[in-house]
């Protein structure tokens, strides 16, 4: 299969065929880190999670060094293997990844201290709503969703990409006007390196105008506005 220039914000794609892209997309450095502001807002120590929507494992493998037990629930095939090999190669004896779907939780009633969903992928937005209550049914305490904060789909570049359907204000409202989460903003830079790894993973996953933006202005540094939403005891 010919890899194209571009999926052009297919994340359905991304997930099902590039499962290698999304890997180095999410592995590409950010500073601060989400997992290191996260602590500040919602207490993981100690804590049984299940981590939804775990994709090839970063978010859940990061959880897991202040979590006393991680179980990351992914749908997608070819992510889920990823996760389990990087599990295993990092001996992480405490994470189990299994398979599943966010809109139907393979968890019993309150059998988990914590949900969270780390850019948590739902399409159509309506579906967040059977997440948030899926979660809310198997967690005791907090439910935890760090999206997009609306206005900064593909970070700082949010005026170039060319996506008709940006969902991030669907979202916010679902989260705090329907279910009444809280929430918190945090800032995070990401950093490429090299145009070449910016143009073949960013660039890739958010379409032609954002590599063309790229090239001529020879950025590599991608900054985000991410929303930590959360209901229940923290």
């Amino acid at each position: 299969m010919t890899r194209p220039e571009s999926i052009e914000n297919r994340w359905d794609i991304l997930y099902r065929d590039y499962p290698e892209v999304y890997e180095a997309f999410s592995n590409t450095p950010y500073h601060p880190t989400i997992y290191e502001q996260l602590p500040g807002i919602i207490d993981l120590a100690g804590k049984c999670i299940a981590d939804v929507g775990a994709g090839t494992g970063s978010s859940s493998l990061a959880l897991a060094r202040l979590a006393r037990k991680m179980i990351g629930i992914e749908h997608e095939a070819a992510m889920l293997q990823v996760a389990r090999e990087k599990a295993g190669s990092e001996g992480m004896e405490r994470v189990t990844f299994v398979s599943g779907d966010a809109l139907a939780l393979p968890l019993a009633d309150d059998s988990v201290d914590l949900v969270t969903g780390i850019t948590l992928a739902l399409y159509p937005p309506e579906q967040y709503r059977d997440f948030i209550r899926e979660g809310l049914r198997v967690a005791k305490g907090p439910v935890v969703y760090v999206g997009i904060s609306p206005g900064w789909y593909g970070g700082d570049l949010y005026d170039v990409i060319d996506d008709p359907e940006k969902v991030d204000e669907t979202v916010d409202h679902i989260f705090i006007d329907e279910f009444h989460f809280a929430y918190q903003d945090i800032f995070s830079d990401q950093e490429y390196g090299t145009l070449e790894h910016i143009v073949s993973t960013y660039g890739f996953i958010f379409g032609r105008k954002a590599i063309a933006h790229l090239k001529r202005e020879n950025k590599t540094t991608i900054r985000w506005k991410f929303r930590v939403y959360w209901r229940g005891r923290v």
